[in-house]
């Protein structure tokens, strides 16, 4: 990784070393950022790391993969080793998402400041809350950040207010819109699934926010 990065761009001085790990810093140019208009919402989970608004998911076996870690003891190497194979996996999907999403540019929650009622802790089970921490969550979005800034994408992220429980189709909000990973409009009726359907939602709250009127067009979907 060090050669990778060194080659593609220029070290700067600055560094960190801890006893786990030493971190270098690189300056690399990119270019401008893309010109097209193709945005693509992303809502992070458990069932799938990455639902898109495209209808795509990715990521469908985390809940396996955090499985692992939670079986093993606490601190220990098989534990260390389930946690840098869940690291891994994050980064093979950020990638992926870029290469097949091919996006100009990518919206997601803002996930920051997570605290005791935050949606990622909502989101998990509390017998696995030991095994997987809050890191990961910043740990995908840098990473998803990261892979946007190499290949030219744009990133912008969204209030996450709602996203689960607002329809797209008619923006009815009700808590009981959404039934585990099932989305179902007690307005409307309009049915997805509930992750893609939030990936909507972030998508369309950009869209039709004050920075984002240059993408309605070619983005918002009808629904019939």
């Amino acid at each position: 990784q060090y050669h990778k990065w060194n080659e593609l761009g220029k070290r700067l001085n600055a560094y960190i070393i801890t006893d786990k790990y030493v971190q270098f810093s690189f300056e690399i140019e990119t270019g401008t950022k893309r010109e097209g208009k193709k945005v693509v919402g992303i809502d992070t989970g458990i069932n799938a790391l990455a639902s898109v608004s495209s209808g795509e998911q990715y990521g469908l076996e985390m809940n396996e993969l955090i499985d692992r870690v939670k079986r093993c003891k606490y601190g220990s190497k098989g534990q260390n080793k389930a946690r840098r194979a869940l690291k891994q996996r994050v980064d093979e999907i950020a990638i992926e998402v870029i290469k097949t999403e091919n996006p100009d540019l990518i919206v997601v929650e803002q996930l920051k400041n997570m605290g005791h009622k935050s949606k990622a802790k909502r989101l998990l089970a509390k017998n696995i809350r030991r095994s997987i921490g809050i890191w990961n969550w910043k740990y995908w979005l840098m990473r998803i950040e990261q892979q946007c800034e190499l290949n030219r994408v744009s990133f912008r992220t969204v209030s996450p207010y709602y996203t689960s429980q607002t329809c797209p189709s008619c923006n009815h909000i009700d808590r009981k819109n959404r039934n585990g990973i099932e989305f179902k409009c007690q307005s409307c009726g309009h049915t997805d699934n509930a992750d893609i359907n939030a990936a909507l939602n972030i998508m369309n709250r950009f869209i039709l926010g004050k920075y984002g009127s240059q993408y309605k067009q070619e983005n918002i979907r009808s629904f019939t």
